[in-house]
């Protein structure tokens, strides 16, 4: 079924226009069983308590000569709703807050005894070639969403598990005198060097450096520092006072 609608989609809710030359297009007539009316709508009420219901205002903003309700599928157009004039300063604002279940619904007006539908809401014909209402209040779920649901992460291999205890030799075991990392944090590059150096690994941030060599006149002591996205490095060399 094409849809001509002109209007924003939404629940229900919408902005005042005056349009004086709309005229209605079908007559409504009341249902003479009021008896059977009664049941189906206390049947539908008690369908729908246990569900989760959404509030949407239904707004119709057009002159009225003497009064206007709506009917719609969400109770097989059984019950006629009487909307209610708003206050001031719109003087053709009328309104009625209704709990309904998630769902896509078709809905008419009744202005002054005529069936007739809100032009600036989204619209569509009937097979009779009478317009529509169409009020969505389905749950949309963001695709992003919907497949992070779906995903799932893939199995670990078995050969990645074991059960291996430590035993007593790994608990004696002595630490080592040194760092492993400390031979790979040496860098005696000359500050003259043309090619970029790489980025100091967190190891040798704020640590303090001293190299020292065994018959050597100098000790070398060297700091890293970070600052923002830039490495700053000092060396600082001491003459060492000779042996006599």
């Amino acid at each position: 079924m094409g849809s001509h609608g002109k209007g924003k989609d939404g629940e229900g809710t919408s902005g005042l226009k005056d349009d004086d030359k709309y005229e209605p297009q079908l007559r409504f007539h009341t249902p003479t069983a009021a008896a059977p009316q009664r049941q189906m709508q206390d049947g539908y009420v008690e369908r729908v308590v246990h569900q989760r219901l959404k509030r949407v205002n239904i707004t119709w903003n057009h002159p009225v000569s003497r009064d206007v309700a709506v009917i719609g599928s969400w109770d097989n157009w059984e019950t006629r709703d009487t909307l209610h004039l708003q206050s001031p300063p719109h003087p053709h604002a009328y309104a009625i807050v209704k709990a309904l279940p998630t769902g896509i619904y078709h809905y008419r007006f009744i202005v002054d005894g005529y069936l007739t539908h809100a032009p600036e809401f989204p619209w569509a014909f009937d097979h009779s070639g009478f317009p529509y209402n169409i009020l969505d209040l389905q749950d949309y779920i963001p695709e992003t969403a919907a497949r992070l649901g779906d995903a799932q992460d893939p199995p670990s291999p078995p050969w990645t598990y074991d059960n291996m205890l430590l035993n007593d030799d790994e608990f004696g075991r002595p630490p080592p005198e040194l760092p492993p990392q400390l031979p790979l944090t040496t860098r005696d590059d000359p500050s003259s060097s043309s090619t970029v150096l790489p980025r100091p690994s967190h190891l040798e941030l704020n640590h303090l450096y001293i190299h020292k060599t065994d018959g050597g006149d100098f000790a070398a002591l060297r700091s890293t520092e970070k600052f923002g996205q830039k490495y700053v490095s000092m060396v600082l060399y001491k003459s060492l006072p000779r042996e006599r």
